[in-house]
């Protein structure tokens, strides 16, 4: 894709720090989309930030750990856009805390926001990508998910297990010209923090990421992007 214009794509997570970055430098680029996110006042926000609703915008709230609305909003997706060329999903979700002190409600929350709705948008992703086009789907996943750390051990397990879905399904979807990429970035200042004590001078910008997701995005069809680790650099 080493022209985005027109390029359909879907961005999951969109209205978060990285996501909502991707798809206002996807838009300026002139791909169509498709937006979700669980945060439905930040998504319409983005939406209008970008000119929209119109052709070549469209949004939908999701909630990506429940299969019927996942249904729902790829439904839309084809309905405004018709057949898709890439998929990201950016939606994630981390929460610190010890193991021993954590509820098997959080831990599930953890989960289904980083493996579950990274499954189910690219089950449902796939049947929209013209096999005979191919396509690409990208999963931002984490440094985490290779190198554990105490401050977020349940992070750092959907990660690593998204990780190895990526390299699986890969596998999977190979034969439709679909190529599958896990980016596994380091420390980037978005929201995804919280309130949580760090130093944003030691970290990334999210356009940082999202000049690596649309390298990707832009790599040639013949080639195959399994993985990208990248960190902040501050010699």
């Amino acid at each position: 894709m080493t022209n985005l214009d027109k390029v359909r794509v879907v961005v999951t997570g969109a209205a978060g720090g990285i996501g909502s970055a991707l798809a206002r430098r996807l838009h300026a680029a002139g791909a169509r989309l498709a937006l979700t996110s669980r945060d439905p006042e930040r998504l319409d926000g983005l939406v209008r930030e970008l000119g929209g609703p119109g052709d070549g915008l469209w949004a939908q709230s999701a909630d990506l750990a429940d299969e019927p609305s996942v249904e729902s909003f790829f439904e839309g997706a084809r309905e405004h856009l018709g057949s898709l060329d890439a998929l990201v999903n950016v939606a994630g979700l981390s929460r610190p805390g010890q193991i021993v002190e954590t509820s098997l409600a959080d831990f599930e929350q953890i989960w289904h926001a980083n493996v579950t709705s990274a499954f189910l948008a690219s089950k449902h992703a796939v049947p929209l990508i013209d096999p005979d086009a191919g396509g690409a789907v990208i999963n931002v996943s984490s440094v985490a998910g290779l190198r554990p750390n105490a401050t977020a051990p349940l992070y750092c397990t959907a990660k690593a297990a998204l990780d190895m879905f990526t390299r699986a399904f890969a596998l999977q979807v190979k034969q439709r010209r679909i190529r599958v990429t896990a980016l596994n970035p380091g420390g980037t200042d978005t929201p995804f923090w919280g309130d949580r004590p760090v130093d944003r001078s030691k970290l990334m910008s999210a356009e940082d990421v999202v000049d690596v997701i649309m390298f990707v995005l832009n790599a040639p069809s013949t080639v195959q992007i399994s993985a990208v680790e990248f960190e902040p650099f501050h010699p």
